[in-house]
C-alpha cells in the first residue's frame, strides 16, 4: 500500500464525499488517492513540473501561488499541504491564512509529513499540536464553527474555482 493510500484511509472520514483541496501539492500523489474517495479533489502548486501529466475525473490541477489562491471563500470541506511544510515555510502565515479563508466553516485543515526536513520543522513550529498516527506527524486545524455564518453557507453557492 502507498503511503499516501495509508493517509486517505487515515483520514477517511474527512475525504469522503468531501471536496477537497491539497496545497503545494508536487506531484499529487495524495490527490491521486484522495479522488477515489472524495467527491473531487483540487490541486495546486506554484511550479507544474512535478505533475506527470495525467488526467484524472475527479481532480482539477491548477497552477497557483497558495498565498494567493483565486478560489471563492468556503469552497472546501478538507484542505491538506502532505509533505511539502518545508517548501511553504517562508510564506506559512500567508498561506495559513488563506487555507482558512478557502475552507468551509466546519472544515478541517491538515498539514501533514513523513519527511524528517518536513517533520522537524513542523514540531519546531506546531509544538505539541504536531501528533505522530502511524508513519504521520499531524497537525489538524479546525475552523471555529460561527452558527450565523453555517446557516449562510448552506445556502450559498457553488465554489468558482
Amino acid at each position: 500500500m502507498k503511503k499516501t493510500d495509508a493517509l486517505v484511509n487515515l483520514l477517511v472520514e474527512h475525504i469522503e464525499h468531501k471536496d477537497i483541496l491539497e496545497v503545494a501539492c508536487g506531484a499529487a500523489d495524495f490527490s491521486m488517492s484522495a479522488s477515489e474517495y472524495a467527491s473531487s479533489v483540487t490541486s495546486i502548486d506554484i511550479d507544474d513540473s512535478r505533475l506527470n501529466n495525467e488526467t484524472i475525473d475527479k481532480i482539477n490541477f491548477q497552477i497557483m501561488d497558495a498565498a494567493k489562491m483565486s478560489f471563492s471563500d468556503k469552497c472546501f470541506d478538507t484542505v491538506i499541504i502532505y509533505n511539502g511544510f518545508s517548501h511553504i515555510l517562508k510564506q506559512w502565515k500567508e498561506i495559513q491564512a488563506e487555507c482558512m479563508r478557502v475552507m468551509k466553516t466546519d472544515g478541517v485543515f491538515y498539514i501533514v509529513s513523513t519527511w524528517k526536513l518536513d517533520t522537524n520543522l513542523m514540531i519546531n513550529t506546531f509544538g505539541d499540536k504536531a501528533k505522530w498516527q502511524n508513519e504521520f506527524l499531524i497537525v489538524s486545524i479546525k475552523k471555529e464553527i460561527n452558527e450565523s455564518e453555517y446557516v449562510g453557507e448552506k445556502n450559498a453557492k457553488t465554489c468558482s474555482l
